[in-house]
C-alpha cells in the first residue's frame, strides 16, 4: 500500500498542495484527477522523489520514504515504475533495444538473456510484432505502449501513470486504458493515474481522488462521483465552462 499522509508543498509563495491525504491499497487502480495546476503531477511525483514535501509524511508498504537520500530512493524506484506523459523513448533505438536497455542496466543480464526478456514484455503489450521498428516509424498510443513495456522490465509492484492518454487520439486512449486495465487484472499490478480524461476516468478507475485548491475534494468510487452533488465536481465531470471553478482567461492578442 501507498500513503500519502498530510502532504504540503509550495513552489514560492504558491500553495500547491496543503495538507492532502489518500492512500493507495494493492491491486487497485487508483485515479487523481482536477483541473490543470491542482497538483496532481507534484503529488505522485514525491512517491519516487522528485520532489520533495514540506511537510508530510510518504510510505510505501509500511516504510517511511519522506526522507530517504537520493540512493535510498533506488530501491524506491525499482518498485515503483513511472510512465511519463511523454514516452521518452530514445528515437536512435529500436523498440526493442529501449525496452532491453534497463535490462541491461539492472539485471546484468546477457544480451540474449535480455533480448528474450524485452521481447515478452513488448508481448505483454501486443507490441511483439513492431519490435524491430523505431518510435518515429509508430503513432504515439503504440509508443505510449512500448514505454508501458520498458517500465514493466523490472517487474514493479507500483505503476504510476501521469496523463497516460492526453494527446492520443480516442482509439489509441481506449487502448491504453484497456492495457491499464489488464496489467492489474491480469498481472496484479497497482496503479496511479494521473488524468483530466473523463472517459478514463468513468470507465477504468477503482477509487478517484479529486484534488482541488490544494486538498482532496473528494476520495470515493466512480459511482461517488457520479452520484455527488457537489458543484465541483459537476462542473469537472460534466465538463462546463462555467462554475465555482474559475480558469485563467486567454490572452487577448
Amino acid at each position: 500500500m501507498i500513503s500519502f499522509e498530510n502532504i504540503h508543498k509550495s513552489f514560492g509563495s504558491r500553495g500547491v498542495l496543503q495538507g492532502v491525504s489518500l492512500s493507495v491499497p494493492t491491486g487497485a487502480i487508483r485515479f487523481i484527477i482536477g483541473a490543470s495546476g491542482a497538483g496532481k503531477s507534484v503529488l505522485v511525483k514525491h512517491l519516487i522523489g522528485l520532489i520533495r514535501p514540506d511537510q508530510g509524511r510518504i510510505s510505501l508498504d509500511g516504510e517511511d520514504i519522506t526522507h530517504l537520500t537520493e540512493k535510498g530512493f533506488y530501491t524506491v524506484r525499482m518498485k515503483c515504475a513511472m510512465v511519463f506523459q511523454h514516452s521518452t523513448l530514445f528515437d536512435s533505438m529500436s523498440l526493442i533495444d529501449n525496452v532491453k536497455l534497463p535490462l541491461r542496466k539492472h539485471k546484468n543480464l546477457t544480451s540474449s538473456e535480455a533480448e528474450n526478456e524485452a521481447m515478452y514484455r513488448l508481448e505483454q503489450v501486443q507490441m511483439a510484432k513492431d519490435a524491430r521498428r523505431y518510435p518515429a516509424d509508430i503513432g504515439d498510443g503504440l509508443r505510449k505502449r512500448v514505454a508501458i513495456a520498458r517500465a514493466l522490465t523490472l517487474d514493479p509492484k507500483y505503476v504510476v501513470f501521469d496523463e497516460p492518454t492526453t494527446g492520443l487520439d480516442p482509439l489509441a486512449a481506449v487502448n491504453v486504458d484497456q492495457l491499464i486495465r489488464e496489467l492489474s487484472d491480469e498481472f496484479n499490478v497497482t496503479s496511479i493515474v494521473v488524468s483530466h480524461d473523463l472517459r478514463s476516468i468513468f470507465t477504468v478507475a477503482d477509487q478517484i481522488a479529486m484534488l482541488y485548491n490544494g486538498q482532496v475534494l473528494l476520495d470515493g468510487t466512480p459511482d461517488d462521483f457520479r452520484q455527488s452533488d457537489d458543484s465541483v465536481i459537476r462542473q469537472f465531470i460534466e465538463g462546463r465552462a462555467t462554475g465555482p471553478m474559475e480558469f485563467p482567461k486567454a490572452s487577448r492578442g
